[in-house]
């Protein structure tokens, strides 16, 4: 995962992340969540943690945040079981959308029980994000 944007954003103070986090934590995360994530959200996970960056906050280790995504995802499919094998890791504020990933990697828009595909990969997910 090459984002030499997202370190230029950080560098520019425009983002924001907590910090990465090791293969100790993550395999917490994926236990408490019962998924394997996936390699390039565990690469994100790594190297940032969480990340706020031009109006998106992304979900990553933040205990005790709203971007927690184990909190997010663990409340999300205690509301509906049509996401028991996703991942939550945005909510974008608006109208009940939740942006989630599944266990390959691809990432959909879910509202109101439909699931609507948007990008194939975590990465391509995250460069929508530049500016």
């Amino acid at each position: 995962m090459d984002k030499q944007w997202i370190d230029q954003a950080i560098a520019d103070k425009t983002a924001f992340v907590l910090g990465g986090v090791g293969e100790d934590t993550i395999r917490n995360m994926e236990t408490q969540l019962g998924i394997t994530l996936p390699k390039g959200y565990v690469t994100f996970l790594n190297r940032y943690g969480a990340l706020s960056i031009n109006h998106h906050e992304i979900f990553g280790y933040a205990p005790s945040s709203h971007i927690d995504v184990v909190e997010n995802t663990l409340q999300e499919r205690a509301r509906t079981k049509e996401l028991d094998q996703y991942v939550i890791i945005e909510n974008p504020g608006f109208d009940g959308i939740l942006i989630v990933m599944d266990d390959s990697e691809q990432i959909f828009e879910y509202n109101a029980g439909e699931l609507v595909p948007l990008h194939s990969s975590f990465e391509d997910f995250l460069d929508t994000m530049k500016k």
